[in-house]
């Protein structure tokens, strides 16, 4: 059975270029994330094991999940195929849900080796990070579980998690998510709401549990589809909560009704340290594997987060081609925070466009900026967008602006918390591609046969 440990032994065997041992002392307080800054400024996104964390005697690995090829490796797959792989897999559970998660006796959940519960249920035991000066320990790679009861089902996701006190954290329940809605359901009965962080996964469970799909089947099943073999899940100590049962590390908590404590300062995606007052989470119980894994970000990479845009693209693309089946593609741009997105569209009628970019919106809260885009512009390729936005973009007649929806509570600029003003723009051919000029091109067969070579020895070499 596969779980982190494992994918760590076969990252360092199998990639010996993406996986690094640091034997030195280091301080969990910033020197942990300055190390993965430093490596992610110069384009390296090594896994990398801290072995030695001052104070603990408990390691820290990060980024377990920042590269095609590490994920091509957890798959078993080639790098290339992972992200039509993900799509295939997670289909196929929506379709025939062919691995549901399996529940396990608590005595062969290897997360239970070690039951804390009381005042031993202390947080600070782990070597959780400091990330950014004047912040507070966050766990930025536990993924958050509670159970909606209308379905009598499991839901997760990647909540992020502030260890204020011992026994104290506060998370971050994002309005108009599915999390929310169970929240509120609880609140309504005035019920303390059971919650779970499991934290050290293997990165094909934490990519699932990234999963929009519409219960059931749940996160869960969509990881047991995606490995091969259904996950095994055990109950909590405190409550009826089903976890990972091969995590590295597992919280147990309550959210009470209409509490509030304040969360931050923390810079979240958007960059700004944000404070604000949210959702405690009282600690009821940890629960570990002998020699547990801290599991950590340890910095927010510059070329976005991988792991997101797995399950968000694929139920995007699946959401918008419901709406407009014309759409070709829709892609996030991660390293701009998740607020943009762009549609490729072989647009049949005027109209579609902004529907497309109107069906957007409508199935993500995150999204601020939607472009459409014809079917002949690469969405990978910076030159083509702007020249698309350039030579089909007429401002008065291809911009939409629509105030007072629905958008992240992450937004500093809204001036009501949560309402936000989106932008779309239709940047795509008028009138429509065929009937414009032919664009300019060097003839194929030119091209094919000039060896660059020939004419400058050593193209390589110029500046």
């Amino acid at each position: 059975m596969k779980d982190l440990r494992t994918f760590m032994a076969e990252c360092e065997k199998k990639l010996p270029q993406e996986f690094v041992r640091v034997t030195r002392e280091v301080d969990p307080k910033y020197e942990i994330t300055a190390i993965i800054k430093k490596l992610d400024l110069m384009g390296k996104y090594p896994m990398v094991l801290f072995e030695n964390v001052k104070g603990y005697s408990t390691p820290v690995v990060c980024n377990t999940e920042t590269s095609a090829t590490k994920y091509g490796l957890a798959l078993g797959i080639p790098p290339e195929r992972v992200e039509d792989f993900y799509t295939e897999k997670e289909e196929e559970a929506i379709r025939l849900n062919k691995y549901p998660a399996k529940e396990i006796k608590k005595e062969e959940a290897p997360c239970r080796d070690v039951v804390l519960t009381g005042k031993k249920a202390d947080m600070t035991r782990f070597p959780f990070i400091t990330h950014h000066q004047n912040e507070a320990p966050y766990l930025t790679r536990a993924v958050g579980i509670v159970m909606d009861r209308k379905i009598n089902a499991p839901h997760c996701s990647h909540y992020r998690f502030m260890v204020k006190k011992p026994h104290l954290g506060v998370t971050h329940i994002t309005p108009g998510r599915h999390f929310w809605y169970i929240y509120n359901e609880y609140m309504e009965r005035n019920e303390p709401l059971p919650i779970a962080f499991a934290i050290g996964l293997h990165p094909v469970w934490a990519t699932a549990f990234q999963s929009r799909v519409s219960h059931p089947p749940s996160e869960f099943d969509i990881a047991g589809s995606l490995m091969g073999e259904p996950l095994e899940m055990v109950r909590c100590e405190t409550s009826d909560v089903l976890v990972p049962a091969r995590s590295e590390i597992i919280i147990e908590g309550v959210i009470p009704p209409g509490a509030r404590e304040q969360e931050g300062p923390w810079g979240d995606f958007t960059k700004y340290h944000q404070v604000a007052m949210r959702h405690p989470v009282k600690i009821t119980a940890i629960t570990h594997r002998k020699n547990p894994i801290v599991h950590d970000m340890g910095a927010w990479p510059s070329k976005g987060m991988l792991m997101g845009r797995l399950p968000q693209h694929a139920f995007m693309n699946r959401k918008i081609k419901e709406a407009v089946p014309d759409v070709k593609k829709f892609k996030f741009i991660a390293a701009a925070g998740w607020w943009y997105g762009f549609i490729q569209l072989d647009k049949k009628h005027a109209g579609q466009p902004k529907q497309a970019i109107l069906a957007a919106f409508a199935n993500d809260i995150y999204l601020k900026y939607v472009i459409c885009f014809d079917s002949d512009i690469d969405l990978d390729n910076g030159a083509q967008i702007t020249w698309a936005l350039a030579t089909r973009v007429q401002a008065d007649r291809d911009v939409m602006i629509l105030p007072g929806i629905l958008g992240t509570d992450l937004d500093l600029s809204a001036a009501q918390e949560a309402v936000v003003t989106k932008v779309g723009i239709d940047a795509t051919a008028k009138p429509f591609r065929k009937d414009l000029p032919p664009v300019a091109v060097v003839p194929e067969d030119v091209m094919k046969r000039i060896d660059l070579k020939k004419y400058i020895p050593k193209p390589e070499d110029l500046v």
